[in-house]
């Protein structure tokens, strides 16, 4: 499906296996029980989407607009984002396995509760992104900025960052981050 859009409506129960939405504006649409196998996603409009107990499977969105979109409860297997634009998004209760996210901007995406084992934040924009809840174990920041980010130490037990991404989230153990005057 190349161009247009579909109107911000309720889809029950479809699925969609090995298509292509390039530059659809899908922005409000509202899917129930919706599966995508295969899909991909190029230059579209999901602003304000709200997919409940969605299954991806094998899923790609580039270069896509997210703002604001919700998948409570949803099934992730093999999914990547790249250069998607997700602030406000909300991810609750989402159980993902390889899940890749390049490049995206997530700033005060909601990821609480959700199921995130060895997800790969790769260049991500995380500031105010919240993840209390989740499950991180290995999953890998680093090469993103996590100023910001909202996180606890439970969540980040197992999850791989940088030397210079510490300074970050010193916050977290009330830690104050400061150089030494050179006439101290």
């Amino acid at each position: 499906m190349e161009g247009g859009s579909l109107d911000a409506g309720t889809l029950q129960t479809v699925s969609f296996e090995g298509c292509v939405f390039r530059e659809v504006n899908l922005s409000g649409v509202a899917w129930n029980l919706i599966r995508l196998k295969d899909v991909r996603f190029e230059g579209c409009d999901l602003s304000g989407a709200r997919w409940t107990e969605a299954a991806l499977e094998r899923v790609q969105f580039t270069d896509c607009r997210l703002t604001g979109l919700q998948l409570p409860g949803a099934v992730l297997r093999h999914v990547r984002l790249t250069r998607a634009l997700a602030p406000l998004s909300l991810w609750p209760e989402v159980d993902s396995k390889h899940l890749w996210l390049e490049d995206c901007d997530l700033t005060e995406a909601v990821f609480m509760d959700a199921k995130l084992p060895g997800a790969v934040f790769r260049a991500c924009v995380l500031g105010k992104t919240e993840f209390h809840g989740a499950g991180l174990e290995g999953a890998d920041l680093r090469g993103s900025d996590l100023q910001g980010v909202r996180v606890g130490l439970r969540e980040l037990a197992g999850v791989s960052v940088e030397p210079v991404q510490l300074l970050e989230l010193a916050h977290l153990l009330g830690v104050r981050v400061q150089e030494l005057p050179e006439n101290a």
